[in-house]
Formats: C-alpha cells, structure tokens, sequence
C-alpha cells in the first residue's frame, strides 16, 4: 500500500495563536541533562542523566550505544527539526526527504530508504510515549528541537524495554515539562533565504507559569515554521512548488501533591501541509520537477499521555497512559498510466490521473513498571506493556470528467455504477480497516560484583496479532459486488538481553552486549495493482553483537569513544514493488551489518572545541534474493538506505569579547548507497543516494537575555540526493536543502 496520507488545511494562523494560548512552566522527571556551563564542555557531557534503561543513569556509564544531543547543542547547530541533528550521531542515515515521512537507519537495518510496508526498523519514542503503533505506521512525528531538554539516540536493537519497531535503534524525544520552581519564557524567531525560493520564516515561543509553588505548573509551547519551496513544477507551472508549513505545539501540566507523587499530562499537536513532493525529476533542468497536478502530502499528528511516577519507598512505581490519533492524505500523479486505461476499458479520459491515498490511526497504550532505588548490588525493573492500535487505510483511482468517460465506454455504459464517488471522478477504490496489538512482559537486572564488574540480563516475553479486513469496489469489481478479504498474523515470542561492563577506573569503561530485536507481520492487502502479491510478511529476527569503550583523557577534555558491532538478520522483511508501482511486504534471505563507530570531543582551551563522529559499516545481503517481478539481488548486495562511511564534525569558537560572539562550523559527510533492493538486481538502473558533504556555518551574539545568530547552511549549494524512487513521471531525487542563508534571534526570560 503506498505510504504517504493527506489531511485538509486549517488556517495556519488560527492554529498558531490557539496553540499560542495554552499556557505554560518548566522542567520535571524528564529535565535531567545539565544546563550547558561557560566552563568546560567535555566536562559537561559527563554530567547528561539520560532514561535510555528506563532507569535515570550516565549517558556513559550505559553498557551500550547510546547518545544524547542535549538542548544547548541543539541550539549551537541551530536546530529546528530532526534532519537537523540526527545524522550527527555515530551509525545513523537519515533518510530525509519531507518531515512526517522520512526515515532513521541505524546499522543498516532497513530494506527501504522509504517508508516500509510494515513497522518501520526504528522505534521513535515522545517522553518514552511509543509513537510507532503496532502494523503499518501512518505517519512519524518531526518533532521540533525548540524547547527540547536533549534527544536520546539508542542504536541497535532495543526489543527488550522498548519492544517491537526498535530493531535497528530507537529515537527518544525527551521534550521539558511543567516546573512549578519558577516562572519561564522564550521566544525565536527566523527569517531565511533559500536558492530558488521565497524567504522562509519561523515563530516560536514558550511559557511557564508555575499555578502554585511546589504543587501544580502549566508550560505550553507554540511553533509554526514556513519552509518554501526550491522546486519548480513545469507541468503545473508552479515555482518554488514543494511549500511545507509546520505548525504544532505541546502542552504539559505537573502536578505534585507530595514529594512522593507526580502526575504529569503531555501532548503534541502537529500539523504538516507539504504542497507538492520533495523529489526532482532526473533528466529535467536544475530543481525541477514534472506532474499533471501538485503531489501533496498533508499530515496531523495529536498524542497525549499520563504518567503518574510514584516513590514506594522501596521501589519507584511508573504508570504510564497515552492515546495517539494520526492522519494523513497523499496524492500521487498516474497521469503516465492514462493511455493503458483509456485502451483496456475504452475510456477517453483526457484529465489528469490520480491515485488518493491516506488514512487515519488511534491508538491506545499503557505501561506499568516498577524499579528499585539506585546504588544497591542489585538494580532491577519488571513491567508490563499493551498498545492497541485501529486503523482505516484507503486508496483509489480518480480523475475529472471520469463519469462521463465511463457512461459513454462500450465496456460499462450509462448509468453502469462504476464511478463510485460522488463527485463523479473515482472509479475505483480498496479500503482497509487494520487493528493491531502488541501485549508484553519485560525485566532488566544489573548485578554489581563490586566496583568494576557488572552484569546486565534482560528479556522480553510478547505477542503480537494484526487482523486486516479489505474491500475492494469499482469498476474492478463491476457488475458483481463488493470484494472484501481477511487476513492475520499472530506472533509470539522472547527477546534475552546480555551486557558485561568492566570499568577499571573513573575514565575507563568497557562493556560487551549481546540484544535482539523485533518487529511485527504485516498481511498485504491486494490493493488496486494489476499483478499479484503475497499475503504479507512475518516478524523478522535480528541478533546484535557489540563491544564498546568509552574513555576520559586529559583531566576530560578529551572523551574517546569506540564500538565494534555485528548484526545477524535473518528472515528480512521486505518492501517491495509491483511493475505498475505499487508496494508490498514479503520476507527473504539474510543479511548482516558489520562496523565500528567512533565519537570524540575535544576542549584544549576553554575557547575551542572540536566535536566528531565516524562511522564505518558494512550492510549487505548475506545470501541471493529473488525479487518477484525484477530478479535476483546478489549476496553481497548493499542494503538501501544505508552508507558504508558517515562522518560529521563540529568546530566552535568562543570569542574573549563583547557580546561573547561564538563561531560555529559543521561538517557532514554520507556515503553513497541505494534506496531499494530493486537496484541491487543486475540489470536495473539503480536508485542512488549520499556521496556528498555539506558544510553549515553560525555566528552568534549575545545581547542581556537575547541571541542573535547569522547563519549560512549548505555553502557549497551541494545537491546531495538522501533519497531517490521510480515514479511514473521518471526518477525522483530528494535533495538536501540548497544553498540557505538567514538570521535567527532568540529570547528567554
């Protein structure tokens, strides 16, 4: 089923100033990281208190690949979304192409440098709150880095505390909430100028307002941000045609009736309207694209959650409710497919083709878990999880004037019923409704041997079942009625966690860890495409292995960081594609990812600091897989969406001056990869994707209480293409952003 939905556009400044209105305060349970000091930086990282375990603990003193991108590194980038960020941590690809629908790769793991058919490889998380429901995800929240406390990237498999969609790594937004301390306040604004586009802008703001001190707090954050388009559609005659408007906000309220008991309620609301799609047409001029009519995407996003976090005296009790409801709608040009319609059912439509695709999900999710007090021989958590999800999915086939083509074909004739929608233009249409759930028991224990030594084992006890019932109606179904199928898939399962860490001194850790990951099933459906397809996937498994060090140099101004890693995956899920370009999941072969990645962060001086990471791997199949329709895709074929080597860098400098003026240059590199299986088979011109580098660079002042920052991104006006597909219309390449300069200002309280 093709991946992308739509939802109608509300006035963008209505929604602004109503989420403007909710109200405000600041930190809690999730406000651990340390405020970035003037002193040394390296330091500081020693300092970041993540929930990785779901314990509060060290981001270094954690037996596995975890790394934490605190909020003054966000703001020393310049942050805005996730592409912004993510790629600056060791073992990941994004895979960026708009916001809602683009993609975290970790290791390799991923069949797809595109949405896949069933749970995504990695598993995105809001304040632990899992924002990948079980079966097929509709859309990923793109959830913006102003006033977030730190954003935890946990790389490999994650099955045990975190379940199924986590396979590969997980993403956890660990967003502040309501402080009843104090009173708060920000406020940024950015204006920008994109190559090939109109000036883009973004608003944002944030108010905490403690109701009474000790006891009750309210924070409300508001954000809209104007990205214009830098393609120019000559079929519809649109410049700067692929527009995206971002407005959305989160609202948090803490109330804290003893120091034993806090109640805290969060929710996000994000809204995305993408214009026209983010892919160039290869062969056309410089950012140009090609479609009878605009591709749109249009996306809504509303999660909320408890979480009531309770100290037993002997343990600490965490309960935790949340309920999430997602939409989206997306249309696709099949205007290329019009002259095989017009022949096969004597037609003589003349208007452009479309297919409409979209849906809606709910889902519900709870999880309880108890863990002991820090500093014992032993440190233990058990808990309990449910996620239901409900899902109605659609696709169908439309264009002006269709009704009239049908009535006048010799195959249907007037008044035949084969146009099937009101306004007269869809003629032919599949509906899914899916629900799906996912019922585990989860522990962890760490055994303290003394000083040095301490083991971790875990496991994962789950059962997973997708039921999905299809109707298919229209002129593919004329005369007779209605098609409606059903299908299942029902799994169940353990994932076993072992980790030893041996820490021989304060600045020397070194762990090993054997993890396995999972993900659900997914039951195709046979939609709207003329050749057939399997009946759907089953679950996956994966086994990771990996040894890590990290170490702490010269009084910690230099911090070393290395990890070994391998990854057997066996019985890989699949996203693939029918000739007529519609999606579908199947299982297939082995692969396996082998690597090592490497992170540092130096500080000679209190002036300068130096931030890089490196990763290299190897993702490839570790056995021939015959692709339906295609061919066969050799052992030793690369995975999609993966890059052998990805580097980054950050180099800052803070001036001895007025205005304490600091210099920020950014570098990154992505090797080159595929962006499907289909181009591995011989024969197929492949999709391509990285082999590029981009260079960004920030100047910024401070004046009192407020920033201002000048600053330039891809300076190179590199086209780097994160993500390329075979569309009707020709090749399409996403590309990174070009040439962008601007200037940003930032106020708090």
């Amino acid at each position: 089923m093709p991946s992308q939905l739509h939802v109608r556009k509300l006035t963008r400044a209505i929604r602004f100033g109503c989420y403007l209105g909710l109200a405000a305060a600041a930190p809690a349970w999730a406000q651990d990281a340390a405020p970035a000091a003037s002193g040394d930086a390296a330091r500081t990282l020693d300092t970041v208190v993540v929930t990785a375990g779901k314990l509060k603990e060290s981001v270094r003193e954690i037996a596995g690949s975890v790394s934490a991108v605190t909020d003054q590194q966000l703001q020393d980038i310049g942050a805005q979304s996730l592409a912004d960020y993510i790629q600056r941590t060791p073992g990941v690809v994004f895979n960026n192409y708009q916001p809602g629908v683009s993609h975290v790769v970790m290791r390799g793991i991923a069949t797809s440098s595109g949405n896949v058919q069933g749970q995504p490889t990695t598993g995105y998380f809001l304040n632990e709150v899992p924002l990948t429901e079980p079966g097929w995800t509709i859309a990923i929240p793109d959830v913006d880095a102003f006033d977030l406390n730190r954003v935890e990237v946990l790389r490999g498999p994650q099955g045990t505390l975190f379940g199924s969609a986590s396979m590969g790594g997980a993403v956890n937004y660990v967003a502040n909430v309501a402080d009843s301390s104090g009173f708060d306040a920000a406020a940024e604004a950015t204006v920008s100028q994109t190559k090939n586009a109109d000036v883009g802008y973004s608003a944002k703001a944030m108010v905490n307002v403690p109701i009474k001190e000790d006891l009750l707090a309210v924070r409300a954050v508001a954000q809209y941000r104007e990205d214009p388009g830098f393609l120019d559609n000559i079929g519809t005659g649109k410049q700067g045609a692929n527009d995206t408007q971002l407005d959305g906000g989160r609202l948090s309220i803490v109330l804290t009736p003893s120091e034993a008991t806090t109640l805290t309620w969060l929710s996000l609301l994000q809204n995305i309207d993408n214009d026209d799609n983010n892919y160039q047409i290869a062969g056309l001029g410089d950012l140009q694209r090609d479609t009878a009519l605009p591709e749109f995407t249009n996306t809504k996003i509303a999660v909320h959650s408890l979480r009531l976090d309770q100290d037993l005296g002997f343990a600490d009790l965490t309960a935790l409710l949340a309920y999430q409801k997602k939409q989206q709608d997306w249309r696709f040009d099949y205007t290329p497919i019009r002259g095989a319609y017009n022949a096969d059912l004597d037609l003589d439509l003349t208007s452009p083709l479309y297919i409409d695709s979209g849906g809606e999900s709910r889902g519900k999710s709870i999880e309880l878990r108890l863990s002991s007090k820090p500093g014992g021989r032993v440190d233990w958590l058990v808990g309990g999880m449910y996620f239901d999800s409900d899902k109605d999915l659609y696709e169908q086939i439309g264009a002006q004037g269709a009704a009239a083509a049908f009535d006048q074909s010799s195959l249907f004739g007037p008044g035949s019923g084969a146009v099937i929608a009101p306004n007269g233009e869809i003629f032919n249409s599949f509906f899914t409704h899916l629900t799906g759930s996912e019922a585990a028991l989860f522990g962890e224990a760490s055994f303290h041997f003394n000083e040095q030594w301490k083991l971790t084992v875990g496991g994962r006890l789950f059962r997973n079942k997708v039921e999905t019932t299809s109707t298919q109606v229209g002129f593919s179904t004329y005369p007779g009625d209605p098609i409606v199928s059903t299908q299942q898939t029902k799994e169940d399962g353990f994932n076993p966690k072992v980790s030893l860490t041996w820490q021989p001194s304060s600045d020397v850790m070194v762990y090993g860890l054997v993890s396995e990951g999972f993900r659900f099933g997914e039951p195709n459906t046979a939609g709207l495409s003329a050749y057939p397809v399997p009946s759907g996937s089953k679950s996956d498994s994966l086994i990771n292995y990996e040894l890590g060090t990290r170490t702490r140099w010269a009084d910690g101004r230099l911090l070393l960081d290395a990890t070994l890693f391998y990854v057997d995956w066996k019985d890989i899920q699949l996203r693939l594609q029918t000739p007529d370009f519609y999606n579908y999941a199947s299982n297939g072969g082995k692969a396996y990812s082998r690597g090592i990645e490497f992170a540092a962060t130096w500080r000679p001086v209190d002036a300068f600091e130096w931030q890089t990471t490196a990763t290299w791997q190897h993702a490839r199949l570790d056995e021939d897989l015959f692709i339906l329709y295609y061919g066969t895709a050799p052992a030793g074929s690369q995975l999609p969406g993966s890059a052998d080597w990805t580097v980054s860098n950050l180099l800052s400098y803070h001036f001895d001056a007025l205005y304490q003026p600091t210099l920020t240059l950014t570098h990154q590199y992505v090797g080159s990869g595929i962006s499907d299986l289909n181009s591995a088979v011989p024969g197929i011109t492949p999709n391509r994707q990285g082999n590029y580098n981009l260079f960004d660079l920030r100047y910024r002042m401070t004046f009192g209480t407020t920033d201002v920052t000048l600053f330039g991104s891809n300076l190179t006006d590199k086209r780097g293409i994160t993500r390329t597909v075979s569309e009707t219309n020709g090749t399409g390449e996403g590309l990174v952003r070009p040439r962008t300069y601007g200037v940003t200002v930032h106020w708090r309280y």
